[in-house]
């Protein structure tokens, strides 16, 4: 089978489709290549990212995974002060991050950390951080940009073995409210409906545009080594200790 394969709708809405088992497991089944725009560094934000990915795995699949740098105000103080850089504050709320995941009571987030960790450990997975800023090129805190609205839209690109692509875009809420609560909407574009192409088109373009740092107010960073060295260190030795199939 293909992605063209699959019976896709044209849009998912979470109050009436089960858009993991509808959507994200069929999919990913079929791809080898999955890149995510998706919101700001979190344990849910990975644990989303990772929601239906066991196919992706079991395909030998890669994933290009961009996140917004979640900055306090306190960290953007000592950035201009000149007390503090960005590689080291954005390791440490990281590193917190990835540290406090066994503390959580949802062991949906956990196993699917984990699971990214694994992909990192055996070189599948790739992140990297944007650090949002205004017209001025200040950084922005993480209320400033959730206030704003920048880095807050979701994009997710799949391409299969034969050269088949689709995207979706729309109102992913990845916070812990919006996995369980929330209302989600995405539309999806594939690239053997012609009249589709050109919204897919625009996807791609958007992911490449902040891949490559040449967004306008985002500065683009390579995952600091003290956080890559964090995923390794609860990356499970074997992908098949994790219970991911579970929403």
């Amino acid at each position: 089978m293909s992605l063209r394969d699959l019976q896709l709708k044209k849009s998912y809405d979470s109050d009436s489709d089960d858009i993991l088992n509808e959507f994200f497991v069929p999919v990913l089944s079929e791809s080898i290549r999955y890149e995510r725009l998706a919101g700001f560094f979190s344990s849910t934000t990975l644990a989303i990212t990772a929601r239906g990915i066991i196919g992706l795995i079991q395909n030998g699949g890669t994933i290009k995974l961009i996140c917004g740098a979640k900055l306090q105000r306190e960290d953007i103080e000592a950035i201009l002060e000149a007390q503090d850089n960005f590689t080291d504050i954005i390791s440490r709320n990281a590193i917190h991050e990835l540290e406090n995941i066994r503390d959580l009571e949802n062991e949906f987030i956990e196993n699917h950390v984990k699971a990214l960790a694994w992909m990192m450990s055996h070189r599948f997975l790739e992140i990297r951080i944007a650090v949002v800023k205004d017209e001025n090129n200040r950084p922005l805190n993480y209320q400033e940009a959730v206030t704003k609205g920048i880095f807050h839209q979701k994009v997710g690109i799949l391409r299969d073995d034969k050269g088949n692509i689709l995207s979706f875009s729309g109102s992913d809420n990845e916070t812990a409210s919006g996995w369980i609560e929330n209302i989600e909407e995405f539309k999806v574009f594939c690239s053997w409906d012609e009249s589709q192409r050109e919204y897919l088109i625009a996807d791609i373009n958007r992911f490449q545009k902040f891949w490559s740092g040449l967004g306008e107010r985002t500065d683009i960073l390579d995952i600091p080594d003290a956080v890559r060295n964090k995923f390794l260190e609860i990356a499970p030795h074997d992908i098949n200790e994790l219970d991911i199939t579970k929403t």
